[in-house]
């Protein structure tokens, strides 16, 4: 799998729909895999939804978004890609049962008015804004990377007008604006881009025209966290979900999905980022927990397992294998595999599955994603420190 597409919640379920290759282990022949859940942990695979029309000349079936439309209808929309270097459109499908198993494409392309933008003209998304819709979408024009805008006619989402730009920037600066998403976060809209590089937003006002920026920074300090989607829990909270890549090849699968996100304000950093709190079905049994002052090594569990959940608060340098995979935080500078980030203040969580770790640092301003594999697994989780002052709990977490 790679990019997630078309989530939402709906009639009790959260769906995700991904790119997908059901043919190997690499990408290639894109077709929308698809998965439900009640929960956002525990996931059912559904049929596939959408396979490429090559009857129609489609290629691959590229990403895109579900919007519920006036009657409470889901329309799909994706990059349609045809065969021998076309141009992309914009195609739009429907749900032929309430499970949303079977899809009919019911235009195509959905706006041909779109298709002034280009050959790389991919992605739609679906956002609303005071009572309005609107659909965005990555493309180019010239030497610039755009987000073109357009505000639906109908309550069906079949009539699109143009609204100009909402977001360009020199290609210099931004290569492509893969997978935008808009989200309200406070009084503000949040946009989040997958630029060929880590998942970048961008803090600011939305005045039904344009997008202006105030505030920006990057989502997730490493690019194995990439094409992010989003949706509306239960509780009506966006969740932000992304892929996470950079596994090794040969293994007959590739990609998973990062576990979900929320994002709220910061008066400090603009937003930060937590774990959802369906994680807690996830845990097993009790925490350990271990709090004083560390001179030393220690080992904090025995068996603790591959998947593992870990808490923790340090007054200054320490040093931890987790899982076999080691982590190192010099009081300025976090070290999680090959790569070293700036991470300022010593509160962390930090969530290891095997060869993923996901770190949310400093009450979740600094996030950082890797596929790390351990040179050697080992089943204990060990801390050493020189007298830092540690609170810890871990908690070993289903799936390991």
């Amino acid at each position: 799998m790679n990019d997630p597409n078309g989530t939402i919640f709906y009639r009790g379920w959260f769906h995700l729909f991904y790119q997908h290759n059901p043919f190997g282990d690499q990408w290639g022949f894109m077709h929308w895999g698809h998965a439900r859940s009640r929960d956002l942990i525990h996931w059912e695979h559904l049929p596939i939804a959408l396979a490429p029309a090559v009857e129609l000349g489609e290629e691959h079936c590229f990403s895109g978004c579900i919007a519920v439309d006036h009657d409470g209808t889901p329309r799909l929309f994706y990059t349609s890609v045809p065969f021998n270097g076309g141009r992309y459109a914009q195609w739009r499908a429907s749900p032929l049962d309430e499970d949303l198993i079977t899809w009919q494409r019911d235009q195509m392309p959905a706006f041909p008015e779109l298709l002034a933008h280009g050959q790389d003209s991919r992605d739609p998304f679906v956002f609303r804004h005071q009572g309005r819709t609107f659909l965005i979408y990555g493309a180019a024009q010239g030497q610039r990377s755009t987000i073109p805008l357009w505000e639906a006619e109908n309550g069906d989402l079949s009539r699109l007008v143009s609204r100009g730009e909402f977001f360009s920037l020199p290609q210099a600066q931004v290569p492509f604006c893969e997978c935008p998403n808009v989200l309200p976060v406070g009084d503000q809209m949040l946009l989040l881009l997958s630029p060929y590089r880590a998942v970048e937003w961008r803090l600011g006002t939305f005045d039904g025209q344009r997008f202006v920026e105030e505030r920006l920074g990057r989502l997730d300090l490493h690019d194995h966290f990439y094409a992010t989607n989003t949706l509306l829990d239960e509780q009506g909270r966006t969740v932000v979900l992304g892929w996470i890549r950079g596994f090794k090849a040969g293994t007959g699968w590739n990609g998973c999905l990062a576990l979900p996100r929320l994002i709220e304000p910061d008066a400090v950093a603009g937003i930060r980022q937590r774990l959802h709190p369906c994680v807690a079905g996830l845990r097993l049994g009790a925490p350990i927990e271990w709090s004083g002052c560390l001179e030393g090594e220690k080992t904090l569990a025995v068996d603790a397992g591959r998947t593992v959940e870990v808490q923790l608060h340090s007054s200054g340098a320490f040093t931890m294998r987790l899982a076999g995979i080691p982590l190192r935080w010099d009081g300025r500078f976090l070290a999680v595999g090959e790569g070293t980030y700036e991470v300022l203040a010593g509160d962390f969580h930090i969530i290891v599955d095997r060869t993923t770790v996901e770190v949310f640092a400093d009450a979740g301003r600094t996030v950082i994603t890797r596929v790390v594999y351990a040179a050697e697994v080992q089943e204990t989780a060990v801390i050493a420190a020189d007298g830092a002052q540690i609170t810890i709990s871990l908690q070993r977490l289903a799936g390991g």
